[in-house]
């Protein structure tokens, strides 16, 4: 009798796991959209346009732009797999709104959506900060409608210099610096001669992408690096970089910027790194 019970036990443990093999291997089948979600924040707290925050410089910022282009996104499975977003459709710009110096609108946009990523476990996503040489080189028409984009959101130069990668901007004091100035940090390229585009790999719970499950990503930015980096800068010492080896630092600084904070995987499930 034992026998003939473990033999069942043995019988019905194999059935679930084969059924539970079947619906895993359906999970994984198909496509769907990826959504990835840019937190930005300043030094722990949320970054709000017009708040006022401390930098690790002990310098007081009232930021008025935070804005940035991120590109040619890879998604890697847990076996190292890599699904490679087509390069075509591969550029974003994110954004806390605002107003340009012009004054024109900017939308506010801290949304990625990545389309007919294919089924997978995913437990690393790639992505570039700004615009890559090999895009830029193919010139002003290769770039279609991404570069008026980037335009209205005042993320370029003129076409010969580029684009501008990462611009965060507002007012300031400090301990030598009692009055508010104005500050700017363009950190960008300009044209072929200077390179400042860099490249960002993040390791997260698993992502699970298949037909019925659309995962979200949930990637925390803080802008405070910029300054508060590997490197430190000082706006007191210099309120507007542009370029040179300032411009150089910061855009090392900038790979540090983000983190996967979770993951949702489309099923009410929540998965903290």
């Amino acid at each position: 009798m034992k026998k003939i019970f473990s033999l069942l036990a043995i019988t019905i443990a194999f059935t679930f796991m084969s059924c539970s093999d079947d619906e895993a291997s359906e999970k994984l089948e198909g496509n769907n959209m990826v959504s990835i979600e840019f937190d930005n924040s300043f030094n722990g707290d949320d970054l709000i346009l017009g708040s006022t925050y401390v930098n690790g410089n002990e310098e007081t910022l009232k930021i008025s732009a935070f804005d940035y282009i991120v590109s040619n996104f890879v998604l890697v499975t847990e076996t190292g797999e890599e699904y490679v977003y087509p390069k075509e459709k591969s550029y974003f710009i994110i954004s806390e709104g605002g107003q340009t110096i012009a004054g024109a609108n900017k939308t506010k946009n801290v949304k990625v959506m990545l389309e007919n990523v294919p089924a997978g476990n995913y437990t690393k996503i790639k992505f570039g900060i700004g615009v890559d040489q090999e895009r830029y080189t193919q010139g002003q028409a290769a770039q279609e409608d991404f570069w008026t984009k980037a335009e209205n959101y005042a993320l370029t130069w003129s076409w010969q210099a580029g684009y501008k990668f990462v611009v965060l901007e507002g007012d300031f004091t400090s301990e030598t610096q009692v009055d508010e100035l104005p500050f700017k940090l363009h950190i960008a390229s300009r044209g072929t001669a200077v390179d400042l585009y860099k490249e960002v790999e993040l390791g997260m719970n698993v992502a699970l992408v298949s037909s019925n499950k659309s995962p979200q990503i949930h990637i925390v930015v803080d802008a405070n690096k910029m300054l508060d980096g590997a490197q430190k800068i000082n706006l007191s010492e210099e309120e507007s970089i542009m370029g040179g080896d300032k411009a150089a630092i910061i855009a090392d600084n900038n790979i540090d910027m983000f983190t996967v904070h979770h993951v949702h995987n489309g099923d009410g499930s929540q998965q903290h790194n």
